[in-house]
Parts: structure tokens; C-alpha cells; sequence
């Protein structure tokens, strides 16, 4: 199960990635691309945080887009993604995709707490 996700604020607004987030044996993966001005595509990145590197990942809804964050236990991860997260990686997820979010967000608790 792959969520599509995106970060608006990249490089100062000037940029934004988009990509999909799931889980992979103990993983939790992010496969992404961020695009300059609407016109200049990156290489395709993927990123895989071990689940018990994370804290805690939650689920807020939205009235057009819900929103995951994940917060990793060790800051440096936030470095790893796209755009500037001060404490936590905060993605946007269209409202049809609440309900595979919500499933992944217990998932990830329930392992978590393994």
C-alpha cells in the first residue's frame, strides 16, 4: 500500500516534491521527486527510515488534504527529506487517500510499540 504525498515548501517555495510513502519489511520508504518551477525535475529519490527510528507518525485531517507527521528520533533524518522540518517531516495527502493513511499510521504505531 503506497500513499502519494507532497511538500510544497521546498527550497523556498520555488519547489515542491511529490512521491509515495509505504511500508517495506521494517522500513517506512519514501520514493519522491521534487520539481524547480514547475519545469525542472530531480532524479528520483528513495529513502528508507527504520520504523523503530521513528517516535511517533500521526494522521490530522484536513477539509481538502490531510496531513502525516512523522517524527523520527534522531533529527538527522530530517535532513534526508525534501524542504526545511523543524522536529517533524510534515506530508500532504489527498482526502480520498485518508483511509490508507489512517492504516498506515496504526500500522506503524503497532510496530512501534512491538
Amino acid at each position: 500500500m503506497n500513499i502519494p504525498f507532497e511538500i510544497p515548501e521546498v527550497h523556498g517555495g520555488f519547489s515542491e516534491s511529490k512521491g509515495v510513502v509505504g511500508i517495506e519489511d521494517e522500513f517506512l520508504v519514501f520514493q519522491f521527486q521534487t520539481v524547480t518551477l514547475g519545469l525542472f525535475k530531480q532524479d528520483p529519490e528513495t529513502i528508507k527510515i527504520e520504523i523503530k527510528a521513528l517516535y511517533d507518525l500521526r494522521h490530522e485531517r484536513g477539509l481538502v488534504k490531510d496531513k502525516l507527521f512523522i517524527r523520527p528520533k534522531k533529527l538527522q533524518l530530517l535532513e534526508a527529506m525534501p524542504g526545511k522540518h523543524s522536529i517533524e517531516i510534515r506530508l500532504k495527502v489527498r482526502r480520498k487517500y485518508r483511509s490508507s493513511a489512517l492504516i498506515l499510521v496504526d500500522t506503524v504505531r503497532r510496530r512501534l510499540h512491538q
